[in-house]
This record gives C-alpha cells, sequence and structure tokens, in this order.
C-alpha cells in the first residue's frame, strides 16, 4: 500500500506557472543548507520544484482529503508539502484571511494553525511582511534515538484527544469500582470482541476460546515459553531475533538455537533439521518486518515453514507486531496452520506502547488455558482500567484512524530511508526499522560509540545475537521516535557520511 501523497499539488514558481512534480516524489539535491554532496538519489527535491516567492494555494486542496480537526489538517498538510518540496524555505505564504476563504473557514481557525505550524518549525513569523517556509534547523546538537523501534507521533495533539474522549467514554460506560478491582487474566468477552475485530485483517475470524489479551507481547512472549516447556528446552529461532527473546529465553532457562536461513527467511529444511537434532518443539518466528533485519518472509516459503510445522509436530511463536506496517504483508502463518501457532499481535508498535496492549491467537483452547494459568502465576491479573481503553478506542474506531496516520507517516521515514542511506549500506527498510551493512574498517560497536559522541542512539547486531551464534556485523536504525522528519534526515544523513568515511576517529583506531 503506497503512502497517501499530494499527487493533486502543484508547486508554483517564480513567474507563477506551475511545475508537475517528479514522479517518484523525490528531487535530485541535497536538503536546503546542507554542503553535502550527494553519492546518491537524495531525499530532499531540486531547487527549481519550489523556490523563494509567494507560494501559491495548490497545497490546499488536500487539507479536505484527510480527517481530523481543521487546523490540524492544514498544519499537517503544510509540513507534508515542505516535506516533498512542494514550499521552499523563504517563500511567503498567502495571508491567513485569504487561506481562510479558499477553505471556507473561519479565520481564528487558520490563525490557530499558523500558531502550531510557527510551534513545529514550519514557518516564521516576520512582521508586516507576513508568513515565511522556515528554514530547516540543523540540529547537530539534538540527541536523536534511533535504537529504539517505537511508532511515530504524527499529530500529538490528536492523539491526546483521542484518549481524553477514550477514557470519558470508559468512565461514562463503566462501574468505576469494578475496573478498580480484581479481574481475570485474559480479557472479559468485551475485550476479546475489540481483539477480535482488530486481527481480523490478518487472521479472518478468530475463536474466543483460543484468544487472549496480555500486557504487551513481552508479557505473551514470557507466558508461552512457560506454558510450553520446561527449563532447558531449547527454542528454534534466526540468527538475528527481537532482544524480547534473548532476555525471556535467559530468564526462564531456555536455550536458543538457531536455524539457517537465506534471503527469503528461515530455510524449511534446515529448521527440520534442528528440530530432530536439538529436540526442539518450539520455534521463534518474526515473519513481518523482522526485527531487527527488516526483511519479510513471502508467501512461498511461509507455506514451507507451515508444512514443516505439521509435519514435525511442532510449535511456532509468530511474533507479529509490525503487520500493519508493512509495504505488502502476506498471509500470516498462523493462517496456514492455525492448530501450531501462536500468533502475536500488538498495539505498541503501530499505536502506542503506552496502551500495553497485545493479543494472543492460541493454537486451541487446551494451548489458551496452559498459557493463561501461566499468565496468572506471573502477574495474576492485568490493567482492566488500561484493557477498557484499549477496547473502547478499537471498538469507536479511533484506533484504526490513528492507524492510518502512523503507518502513513513511518511509511514516508522508510522511503527516507531508501533514499537517505547509500545502496551500498542500505540492506532493507520497512515497518519502523532500516537495517545497514557495516563497512571496513568500521564495526559495529566503533560505529555505536562514534555516533553517541555526535548523539545518535543506533541499535549494534550484537543486541539481536543469540548466545553462541555467529556474529553479523549490521546496525538497527530505528525510524519512529524522532521528533519529525527533518530530525530524522538530518540523522540519517550523518550515519551514511559515517558509514562512507574511509577513516575512523583516533580513539576507536
Amino acid at each position: 500500500m503506497t503512502s497517501p501523497m499530494l499527487a493533486g499539488a502543484a508547486a508554483t514558481n517564480n513567474n507563477g506557472g506551475h511545475l508537475s512534480e517528479p514522479t517518484d516524489g523525490y528531487g535530485q539535491a541535497p536538503a536546503v543548507g546542507s554542503n553535502d554532496t550527494p553519492r546518491h538519489p537524495p531525499y530532499m527535491p531540486r531547487p527549481d520544484v519550489a523556490g523563494p516567492g509567494v507560494a501559491g494555494l495548490g497545497w490546499v486542496q488536500d487539507v479536505h482529503v484527510h480527517s481530523g480537526p481543521i487546523y490540524l489538517r492544514i498544519v499537517n498538510t503544510l509540513e507534508r508539502t515542505i516535506n516533498r518540496g512542494g514550499l521552499a524555505p523563504g517563500q511567503r505564504l498567502p495571508s491567513q484571511r485569504a487561506l481562510a476563504q479558499q477553505l471556507g473557514v473561519d479565520l481564528t481557525t487558520v490563525t490557530r494553525a499558523f500558531d502550531e505550524a510557527r510551534k513545529r518549525g514550519l514557518i516564521e513569523a516576520r512582521g508586516p511582511q507576513g508568513s515565511f517556509i522556515a528554514p530547516p534547523k540543523a540540529g547537530f546538537d539534538q540527541a536523536v534515538d534511533l535504537s529504539m523501534n517505537v511508532p511515530p507521533v504524527p499529530d500529538a495533539d490528536a492523539l491526546a484527544d483521542m484518549l481524553r474522549r477514550g477514557a470519558a467514554a470508559v468512565l461514562a460506560r463503566s462501574n468505576a469500582p469494578n475496573l478498580m478491582t480484581y479481574h481475570l487474566g485474559g480479557g472479559n468477552p468485551t475485550d476479546r470482541h475489540a481483539a477480535a475485530r482488530w486481527l481480523q485483517p490478518m487472521l479472518g475470524t478468530v475463536d474466543d476460546a483460543r484468544l487472549l489479551l496480555t500486557e504487551g507481547a513481552q508479557v505473551a512472549l514470557a507466558a508461552i515459553l512457560l506454558s510450553q516447556g520446561r527449563e532447558g528446552d531449547a527454542i528454534l529461532c534466526d540468527p538475528l531475533v527481537y532482544p524480547g527473546l534473548l532476555q525471556a529465553a535467559a530468564a526462564l532457562g531456555r536455550r536458543l538455537v538457531t536455524v539457517e536461513g537465506d534471503e527469503q527467511g528461515m530455510c524449511p529444511e534446515a529448521l527440520a533439521r534442528r528440530a530432530r537434532e536439538c529436540g526442539a518443539r518450539l520455534v521463534y518466528l518474526n515473519p513481518t518486518c523482522q526485527n531487527p533485519t527488516a526483511l519479510t518472509v513471502p508467501t512461498p516459503r511461509r507455506e514451507a515453514l507451515a508444512q514443516v510445522l505439521e509435519r514435525e509436530g511442532l510449535l511456532a511463536i509468530e511474533d507479529d507486531p509490525y503487520w500493519h506496517l508493512a509495504i505488502t504483508a502476506p498471509i500470516a502463518l498462523a493462517t496456514l496452520a492455525p492448530r501450531h501457532v501462536f500468533h502475536v499481535a500488538t498495539l505498541s508498535k503501530v499505536i502506542s506502547p503506552g496502551l500495553r496492549t497485545a493479543f494472543v491467537q492460541c493454537p486451541s483452547a487446551t494451548h489458551a488455558e496452559a498459557m493463561a494459568a501461566a499468565l496468572r502465576a506471573t502477574r495474576l491479573m492485568g490493567h482492566p482500567l488500561v484493557s477498557a481503553l484499549a477496547s473502547q478506542l478499537l471498538l469507536d474506531g479511533s484506533a484504526q484512524a490513528l492507524l492510518v496516520q502512523v503507518r502513513e507517516e513511518a511509511r514516508e521515514r522508510t522511503r527516507m530511508a531508501r533514499y537517505l542511506l547509500a545502496p551500498s549500506l542500505l540492506e532493507r527498510a520497512d515497518g519502523l526499522h532500516a537495517w545497514c551493512r557495516v563497512p571496513a574498517p568500521w564495526t559495529d560497536a566503533t560505529l555505536v560509540r562514534t555516533a553517541q559522541l555526535q548523539g545518535l542512539a543506533i541499535a549494534p547486531s550484537s543486541a539481536f545475537c543469540p548466545p553462541g551464534a555467529a556474529f553479523a556485523s549490521g546496525v538497527r536504525l530505528s525510524l519512529g521516535l524522532a521528533a519529525d522528519r527533518r530530525q530524522l534526515e538530518n540523522a540519517l544523513r550523518r550515519i551514511d557520511r559515517l558509514l562512507l568515511s574511509d577513516a575512523l576517529p583516533a580513539i576507536d583506531r
């Protein structure tokens, strides 16, 4: 699914004419204010797409395409147009009154939008001269965290409004004392109904008897390991895995045994062979936008893996937090081998980690009962108020509306990574992160240390390696936590320059 772009908006040149947008939405020059000479196609547009002068109103038509408060639609459309090059630094915007007339809204609405745009650093006021597109901030003194996978927040005000409305609805429709007492874990019927609606695009119809709710995917992962094995058991996995699996396995005394893979993911023949060699019956898979490599296992390979699960009598944990964000998300493994797969989905990577809500479709009702017992043994119950809020947002459509915004922003950021990082370095970008090779003379350790000195936090491949696994040199760049696209662009350019540098800093030699 391609991110919605301002396809209908045209950029106005100094002579009042209109120039067509580049077909890929991006140009061929470095960002304004950059001293770099690009070695590969950059993200920012050509200078001739938009130059100094009075900006036209072509971009305004996109305001009506999106939903939400009108003032935020104005700001978000303005930001998208700037990031795509439809408006350039130094261009003067039309007067607030002219914009209000064009949109058919009150002047106060436009004034509020301009105030928000100034807070975001998109525009600057110059007294009687009016408002102008602001130059990009260099941001070299800003610490940028590219080490943690968190969904971007494209509209903080809309998120706050959604949470306020959802909490008010929960308190208005629920018995407050009941929300503050003990509840059985795993979710009540309303929670499971809301979860089934969320899972339907991925899994189709979900059986309530096989469905559980937990406080995040990490809790679900630990409960599955606890209910489906004992200390010393082997768990099969990829050579690079989600760090939460490393932590859960270590805490519960499980051994991680890696299985060979190729450019399409885990090899079915190797999975069957390894299972027989070490007697494992549980395999961990993260087949969509895999963390950290961003690989999505194609459908034919998933079908082959499902056949191995059925033939060998294996159980799989399908950790699938990024399915909604993937450019192309193949059929879930749980659909191909439903009686052999624990499918784990979460709101943390597509809405907010603060909701602490994950959904697990178990292979059978018996597996669900065993997992529920493990949950009760480790944390007795969940958080009724948080669960009720999550269910309210799912049932009234708020979560789905926010998902649309998060998905659009996440896909724009992965597009940035593909354009800004040299092809010789970037291996893959999808979901919320990009996976990069680390060329000699760099190692992932020296790169991480050097990036830290420049205010950049990145995740080395060592953070994803099971004990005893062959070391693979690479780094994961998380794209969601940067405050905005300008900050992310600046950070990615700096990483690119570091990786393409021939000389290491003296302290790292």
